[in-house]
């Protein structure tokens, strides 16, 4: 695993720091909350295997493609006994099957032998044949390469939508990672400013303890109050870097984890947040799990018509033209219609068990998908509508919260006037203190509660075209 501060300066200088150039000599650095994303996007194994998905589908898409492929054949049997040529038989094949129950074909034979089949007999040099075979019955409307071409294509369409579902899952976790690193940064920096503070007035104390001014308990309790600021810095620390390493898990670039150390520190630029996950007006209809459900359904409703047709009769019927001499090296091609071979198959099971059976499964499968998609809408109806009303209560939670600083604040200034003129003691100055603290640090938390909100609301009903791309 690699520091992401020499990942990233390798990124910037494109390749030319080739070594890691010591933490103590650079400056920190940050990590803003887009560039965390983007790294998120493009490499984490997560988001790649989710693309694999993606690629099966189409992989599969063309072996369902495959079953329409013209194929060329060669036969040749040849039986030799006792010095004497029984039979040689060659035939050469090519046929080509279509969207449609219909199969085109041609062939080329050439057989001799004292014993040959008299049905076998090419009086000429060779036998040529162009033909076709069709399904009359079974087959004709719908056939089972048909139906596998058209849900393979409506499977990679609905792998697509699946593809998009998750990677906004990954990243909505490697957001609310990030915003539990940011939240944990700002205690941590809340705190250092209160241990300053704290340092300060224990020295200012302690120095008018010695005039005569303050008692030796105001200097304990300046010092009490000063190591406590110090031991709440100190686990804030330890927790801002948690939440780093619990980043980190969300953080590759290209084949390496990234473990993000104090040389970087999270930043978010509050206009472009709110900009960025600021969402119109969405129809639902058009969430990717809906459409992904109607992909679905379309796949079951081919097999549905796949299963009715093989109700049907199976009638196949071979048609093909017969010529000793290679029509396209005739100057006036013609195939005589005399010369032919047909066929005809008919065959029809008398109590249609096993193809009944078959069409209720499908009328039961595409049963069972239509609830789904109907219990689906009114789910996501209702997370989006309480997503909504989420973010927008803890939006004006945060405004109150935000009040309640100011007012702790004017109180802990107040208290420290009353204190340097004698009026207060500084037990009520760090009491006042202490509320103006806790009053910060809810602030704090409910602002990282509405982002996480605005961040979990965006990516329940956006899916942007890099994703679904």
């Amino acid at each position: 695993m690699k520091p992401l501060n020499s990942l990233l300066l390798s990124s910037v200088f494109f390749g030319l720091l080739l070594f890691i150039i010591p933490l103590s000599l650079w400056s920190q650095e940050p990590l803003t909350m887009e560039t965390y994303l983007s790294y998120v996007k493009k490499y984490h194994p997560f988001v790649k295997q989710a693309q694999l998905k993606l690629t099966e589908s189409e992989v599969k898409l063309l072996k369902q493609r495959g079953a329409f492929d013209p194929k060329l054949s060669f036969d040749q049997k040849q039986k030799t006994f006792n010095g004497t040529t029984y039979y040689k038989k060659e035939e050469a094949k090519l046929s080509i099957p279509s969207y449609y129950g219909i199969t085109l074909d041609a062939t080329m034979q050439q057989a001799d032998g004292n014993y040959l089949n008299p049905e076998n007999t090419v009086s000429g040099e060779r036998l040529l044949g162009v033909g076709a075979s069709i399904e009359l019955g079974r087959g004709l409307l719908s056939n089972p390469r048909q139906t596998a071409l058209k849900q393979a294509k409506l499977f990679t369409k609905q792998a697509k939508e699946e593809n998009a579902l998750e990677i906004n899952e990954i990243l909505t976790a490697a957001s609310h990672s990030y915003l539990d690193w940011y939240k944990n940064h700002l205690i941590y920096k809340i705190f250092d400013q209160f241990v300053t503070n704290a340092k300060f007035r224990f020295e200012g104390v302690k120095k008018r303890m010695e005039n005569g001014d303050l008692a030796l308990i105001d200097t304990i309790e300046a010092r009490i109050a000063y190591n406590q600021r110090r031991l709440d810095r100190e686990n804030a620390r330890l927790e801002w870097q948690k939440k780093a390493l619990s980043a980190s898990n969300y953080l590759w670039i290209e084949q390496e984890a990234v473990v993000i150390n104090e040389i970087l520190y999270p930043e978010i630029n509050e206009e472009k947040f709110f900009q960025q996950y600021t969402t119109d007006t969405i129809i639902i209809e058009n969430h990717p799990k809906l459409r992904a459900l109607g992909f679905k359904q379309n796949q079951m409703l081919l097999e549905q018509r796949l299963q009715r047709n093989n109700l049907l009769p199976q009638v196949s019927l071979h048609y093909q033209w017969l010529s000793e001499n290679n029509p396209l090296s005739q100057v006036n091609f013609a195939l005589d219609p005399a010369n032919n071979t047909t066929g005809i198959k008919i065959s029809y099971p008398l109590f249609l068990r096993k193809e009944r059976a078959n069409v209720k499964i499908a009328a039961l499968k595409l049963k069972d998908i239509e609830w789904e998609q109907t219990q689906s809408l009114l789910s996501l109806k209702n997370k989006i509508k309480a997503l909504y009303f989420q973010k927008e209560r803890l939006k004006k939670q945060k405004e109150i919260a935000s009040n309640v600083v100011s007012d702790y604040q004017s109180l802990l200034e107040g208290e420290k006037q009353k204190f340097e003129a004698g009026e207060s003691s500084l037990f009520l100055v760090n009491t006042r203190e202490s509320k103006l603290i806790e009053a910060i640090l809810k602030s704090i938390s409910l602002d990282i509660a509405q982002k996480k909100a605005e961040i979990t609301y965006y990516y329940a009903v956006n899916f942007d075209s890099l994703i679904q791309g």
